[in-house]
């Protein structure tokens, strides 16, 4: 029998619902660009590392970069912050700019292929937005859909522990304890 045991450090796991979804703060109208980023913000104050923010698609990935690189003009917590992409229709190039080494804090926004398929090097931080694309036959039209659907517990579970891999690390999750339950 071989075993292989996986290094994993301890993981703070915060709830922070937006858009009225949070029961104690019912005036909350934020969307998700803006709840993103604010949770950058916010772990911007935790110390260094790069922060890995689950999305589910090419189209929210980069509204996000858009926001995250207006934020940055204005204030200094983001001004050095590197924001990278990744998702499977990105030049090969482009995506393995994520393992280059490289100096300051980056923000890599990335699709489900971050969850499994491949480890960020340098990620002490996520932000889990719940959602991804999943693939799903629909009978009634006879074809392969791509709906966008809250993710199982299995999966934010996987999301969160790839902050936990080269040190102690915080994933910040933009739905409610109740939802994950």
């Amino acid at each position: 029998v071989l075993t292989v045991e996986g290094r994993t450090f301890p993981v703070e796991v915060r709830y922070r619902p937006y858009g009225g979804d949070d029961p104690d703060a019912p005036d909350d109208d934020r969307d998700q660009v803006r709840a993103v980023v604010d949770a950058v913000r916010e772990l911007s104050t935790e110390g260094d590392g790069d922060v890995l923010v689950f999305l589910s698609g090419e189209r929210e990935i980069h509204d996000i970069a858009d926001a995250l690189r207006d934020e940055a003009k204005h204030d200094r917590l983001l001004r050095d912050v590197d924001v990278m992409p990744l998702y499977a229709r990105l030049s090969s190039a482009e995506q393995h700019r994520i393992f280059e080494p490289h100096r300051g804090r980056r923000v890599v926004l990335s699709t489900n292929v971050a969850e499994t398929s491949i480890t960020v090097p340098g990620v002490r931080y996520v932000v889990d937005a719940g959602v991804a694309r999943i693939s799903r036959y629909s009978s009634r039209l006879k074809v392969q859909r791509l709906p966008i659907e809250p993710i199982s517990q299995a999966s934010a579970d996987q999301r969160k522990g790839r902050c936990g891999r080269v040190a102690d690390g915080i994933a910040i999750r933009l739905f409610s304890e109740e939802d994950f339950e």
